[in-house]
């Protein structure tokens, strides 16, 4: 995240803390979608997704004056709905004690895509092997590809949402990336997976 993100976000935040109900909102409609999506990655209970976003919501408007700075909004949420996932989970049938344990629900790709979506059939074409080739990846892999390419977050950040050291995300990205590079080796030229996530995150943007 740049300097002038984090100042941004750092205003908009001592803003809400201050009672300011616009900051609140902006707060409220830039992140909830993300939230959402990065959720329902883990469940297919949209009721159990949407009481604990808009618990997060309510817990930060009433705890305000209590809550510290932050300067990067997204993480500060990130970290919580997680946080509030994995109780809410371990509380229901899944009996959840480690997020990636392998009998858990399984962290998924949407890989439908919208007929309409992109200017020629070739790019449809090629995002839906990329949705095909990252829900291949490993369960920590496929969460951490989401955090870096759709939701925005470096590497650090993604450790400290996970628990887990840099390096650890620092390795499982480079092999995440390996194993898609793989699969398009024969249609993508050698260091341009980047035209990949950049085709992943405009869909995002507009889904």
């Amino acid at each position: 995240m740049g300097q002038a993100k984090k100042k941004s976000d750092l205003r908009i935040w001592q803003s809400f803390r201050k009672g300011n109900k616009a900051a609140f909102q902006e707060i409220y409609f830039g992140h909830y979608r993300f939230l959402y999506n990065y959720c329902r990655k883990f469940t297919t209970d949209t009721c159990l997704v949407e009481d604990l976003i808009q618990d997060l919501f309510i817990n930060i408007l009433v705890r305000k004056d209590r809550l510290s700075d932050t300067d990067n909004i997204r993480l500060y949420l990130f970290s919580s709905i997680r946080r509030s996932l994995f109780k809410a989970l371990n509380a229901k049938e899944y009996k959840v004690t480690y997020l990636f344990d392998p009998t858990n629900p399984a962290f998924h790709f949407d890989d439908g895509v919208d007929p309409n979506y992109g200017e020629k059939e070739e790019q449809n074409k090629t995002l839906k092997a990329l949705f095909m080739s990252v829900n291949n990846l490993g369960a920590r892999q496929k969460e951490i590809v989401y955090m870096k390419y759709f939701s925005g977050l470096n590497n650090k950040e993604i450790a400290e949402v996970l628990g887990i050291s840099y390096q650890t995300v620092r390795n499982t990205l480079c092999n995440a990336l390996r194993n898609i590079r793989i699969d398009f080796e024969k249609d993508l030229p050698k260091g341009k997976m980047v035209v990949l996530f950049q085709l992943f995150k405009k869909y995002n943007s507009n889904n």
